[in-house]
């Protein structure tokens, strides 16, 4: 996988989405993208990096406030960690369910059934192995991310600097 290049341009493009006043502060963006690409090439946070700070706040659901069953939390990325997260997932374009347009798990499932089919038709072997999780957007836990994370098609210094960012996130919650 080619190393990836931040450059102005991209940081533009990431916050032209974004509701925020960022977009229109060009200047920004040759900065931005500096600091991006200083991010991936050291592979490690500034010490005090804020990118990964993120604020929760609880919304009572009724008029009880005592009962913290009766609260949502509702947490708020900063708008820097969304133009740096959107930059990186461009990048992730090889993957079946990250590609746009792409058709997700509708094709892996065609290829399994016709390679089943000339298995089954010429009578040979196979071996297979499937993951099935109960509930598809249940959290995975983060070893099993971890561990597969190597195998995935993605720039290594993605998985580097996501791995420092555990280590240095802080959250905070607001009543």
């Amino acid at each position: 996988m080619d190393p990836v290049i931040i450059t102005p341009d991209d940081v533009a493009e990431a916050v032209r989405g974004i509701p925020n006043w960022l977009k229109g502060f060009v200047v920004c963006h040759a900065v931005l993208a500096r600091q991006f690409q200083e991010v991936l090439d050291q592979k490690s946070l500034p010490r005090l990096f804020w990118i990964w700070t993120e604020i929760t706040h609880l919304v009572p659901k009724d008029r009880d406030s005592t009962d913290r069953s009766k609260y949502r939390p509702i947490t708020c990325l900063p708008t820097i960690y969304k133009t740096l997260t959107s930059i990186l997932s461009t990048r992730i374009n090889r993957q079946n369910g990250c590609r746009v347009d792409g058709r997700g798990t509708k094709e892996p499932f065609l290829i399994d059934a016709v390679i089943g089919k000339v298995v089954k038709r010429n009578r040979r072997n196979l071996s297979a192995a499937w993951i099935d999780y109960k509930k598809a957007f249940d959290s995975v836990p983060h070893t099993w991310l971890n561990r597969v994370q190597p195998w995935l098609v993605q720039p290594r210094t993605g998985c580097e600097v996501e791995e420092k960012s555990k280590v240095a996130n802080f959250e905070s919650i607001d009543l």
